[in-house]
């Protein structure tokens, strides 16, 4: 089978096996957790941008094709887990997710981008 029908097939896997007997949204939610935080999602979503918006260039990616392939995937999954939670009124409030990051450090980044955020939103309201 040809490599790019092999990749797609393996991400069109993750809208499919949701009907697997053994599937667990939650799992899946907190696998996607455990291996990426907000700073490694944003990364790898700039990549995938850098690599659309900027082809013509054929700019080096900062992030091997395989990372990003297995990120898309992942990504997805996550989100069809996400889906079949809110469609299945699943409660996520007592699960326990353990992130990639520590509590203190995902506290200081989210501070940080509030601190961002209401530094251009005060510029925006000057202007």
């Amino acid at each position: 089978m040809n490599k790019l029908f092999k990749k797609l097939v393996a991400f069109d896997m993750a809208m499919y096996e949701i009907h697997h007997l053994e599937y667990d949204p939650v799992v899946c939610i907190k696998e996607f957790w455990n291996r990426y935080d907000m700073d490694s999602c944003r990364n790898h979503i700039v990549e995938l941008l850098t690599i659309y918006i900027d082809r013509e260039r054929k700019v080096n990616p900062a992030i091997s094709t395989a990372d990003v392939h297995h990120f898309t995937i992942s990504l997805f999954r996550m989100l069809m887990a996400y889906f079949i939670v809110h469609y299945q009124r699943i409660n996520l409030s007592g699960i326990k997710i353990s992130f990639l990051r520590s509590n203190r450090f995902i506290a200081c980044e989210l501070e940080n981008s509030k601190d961002i955020y209401d530094l251009f939103y005060q510029l925006s309201q000057n202007h």
